[in-house]
């Protein structure tokens, strides 16, 4: 009888949960003492060859599709050996080799992310019939993608995938001027974190100044998020941020401000919203591009 494929997918699931979660207990073992912990070198940047299969320099983006490709007759090989039919689970594994040993010269400078150790023992499996096997050394095979992944998948998306933030321009409601957008992320972030500084010093009325600030900002935020995507937003500038924000203001207009009242809402916006964490990515994004600007600072 054939298994569903939902089964499929849930044992490989499992399987790389397990190989991650055995690779997490075996840093923890080895993990050294503070005095023994190498220090941290800088960030590895891509490789420039990969900018060859990416806009501007082609169309499409050729080794994402390759990537996606690759993945077809790895699975091919679990589905095939759940329904029992071994000679398709072969010959998608021929695919998946062949495919493998292609992408792995793509990108000369990532060649020794590809090795064949694995691969090869999965062919090895699959003459023996034995599905434990088979899927132990597909676990391994999913081991050596998720390392490269973690390595470099943000790298390449921030590159290759994210639009350049400072291509985006924003009307800024307090000076009602057009800035770009690291501009307004730096200026939303400056209001948002100034409540909470202002009310600290036992300044009311200027944290009152921010809030109206951060809140007229946000709506910019939230108008600006049509630029790049057309459906709704459930993230960032959602109802349930929306209504955190409505929170904070009759927090702060009340005739004896609670500053835990305001903190507990101040941090429940900036989990859902984080302007920090966005500006952090637009900074990123930036530097990846050579941008350098100075702070601004307007109530």
């Amino acid at each position: 009888m054939r298994k569903p494929l939902g089964y499929v997918v849930i044992v490989l699931a499992i399987i790389m949960v397990a190989g991650e979660s055995g690779n997490c207990l075996a840093q923890k073992k080895t993990t050294p003492s503070p005095a023994e912990a190498p220090v941290r070198s800088a960030p590895v940047p891509l490789p420039a060859s990969l900018e060859t299969f990416y806009p501007p320099k082609v169309e499409q983006p050729l080794f994402l599709l390759r990537m996606f490709g690759l993945n077809m007759p790895l699975t091919g090989i679990v589905i095939d050996l759940f329904e029992n039919d071994l000679d398709h689970a072969k010959a998608n594994y021929e695919k998946f080799k062949a495919q493998y040993l292609e992408i792995s010269k793509l990108v000369p400078e990532w060649q020794n992310e590809y090795p064949m150790e694995p691969v090869e023992e999965l062919g090895t499996s699959l003459q023996t019939n034995d599905r434990s096997k088979v899927m132990a050394a597909i676990g391994n095979i999913s081991m050596v993608c998720h390392d490269c992944h973690t390595a470099n998948m943000v790298k390449v998306q921030q590159k290759y995938h994210w639009p350049d933030f400072k291509i985006i321009t924003v009307l800024d409601p307090l000076t009602n001027q057009s800035v770009d957008y690291p501009t307004l992320m730096r200026y939303l972030n400056t209001n948002f974190t100034g409540i909470g500084v202002d009310l600290e010093q036992g300044q009311v009325e200027n944290a009152w100044k921010q809030f109206e600030g951060f809140r007229a900002r946000f709506q910019a935020l939230k108008a600006s998020c049509e630029t790049c995507h057309k459906m709704e937003r459930k993230y960032y500038v959602d109802e349930s941020v929306q209504t955190l924000i409505v929170k904070l203001g009759q927090a702060l207009e009340a005739s004896a401000v609670d500053p835990k009242v305001v903190g507990e809402l101040s941090q429940g916006i900036g989990r859902k919203v984080a302007p920090n964490a966005i500006w952090f990515i637009c900074r990123r994004r930036m530097r990846s591009s050579g941008g350098n600007e100075k702070l601004g600072i307007v109530l």
